[in-house]
Formats: structure tokens, C-alpha cells, sequence
């Protein structure tokens, strides 16, 4: 089953790579981005109806890509498992350690009045 989704998925990118360059090729009613890209090329290949065959060929891109990503996409829903990511953490066994002193120095202030020993440093 790796070997098809695999092959899907590639069938997918390149399907969708020829779409952008289809649609750009073809001709525009304003000759914007088409004429950028070489709408002209588009039409010295297919002669003088390049609009009828670019639409054809765009046609059928988007009906190969639209079909294969529907495979694709049932093929993963059953990878899909039910609940939250974090079900599948393993669990942790025992509590978390309680915060205690920083630094060495007393987890509570010392009353007022008593002096506060500091461990030498080495």
C-alpha cells in the first residue's frame, strides 16, 4: 500500500505543477499574466484555437487532480485515529516533584530578627 500512496502522491504534485503552468500559458481577456508568462508560446504550439486545447487540457488536469486527491484523501481517513493527540503520550508514573528550595536558600523567607545562614562556596 506505500507503493500507491507513494504514487499518488507524486501523480498529485506533478498533476498540480502542469495545472499552474496550463493556466498561465492560456490566454487572458486582458493579456495580463498569460502575456508575462508566454501566452504567445501557447498559441505558435497549438496553432490558432490554443485557447479550446489549453481549456481541454486544463479540464482534464483538474479532473485527475481533483479525483486523485479524493483517493488519497480516503485512503488516509483511516489512518485517523478518534481522540486527542495528547491520549497518546505515554503516561507519566509518578507525581511531579514538588518545587523546593532555589539556590540553596530557604523555600520561605526567615522572620525578621534571625540571621540567615549562606553555604560557603567552594
Amino acid at each position: 500500500m506505500g507503493f500507491i500512496h507513494g504514487l499518488l502522491i507524486f501523480i498529485d504534485i506533478v498533476t498540480a505543477l502542469l495545472l499552474v503552468a496550463i493556466i498561465l500559458l492560456q490566454k487572458t481577456k486582458d493579456e495580463g499574466l498569460g502575456l508575462a508568462f508566454g501566452a504567445g508560446v501557447g498559441e505558435t504550439l497549438f496553432g490558432s484555437r490554443a485557447g479550446n486545447v489549453l481549456t481541454k487540457i486544463t479540464i482534464g488536469l483538474a479532473v485527475i487532480f481533483l479525483v486523485d486527491t479524493m483517493i488519497l484523501g480516503y485512503i488516509d481517513s483511516g489512518k485517523i485515529t478518534s481522540g486527542s493527540v495528547t491520549d497518546q503520550l505515554p503516561m507519566e508514573r509518578s507525581a511531579p516533584a514538588q518545587p523546593g528550595p532555589i539556590g540553596g536558600l530557604p523555600a520561605m523567607p526567615a522572620p525578621a530578627g534571625t540571621p540567615v545562614q549562606v553555604p560557603a562556596s567552594p
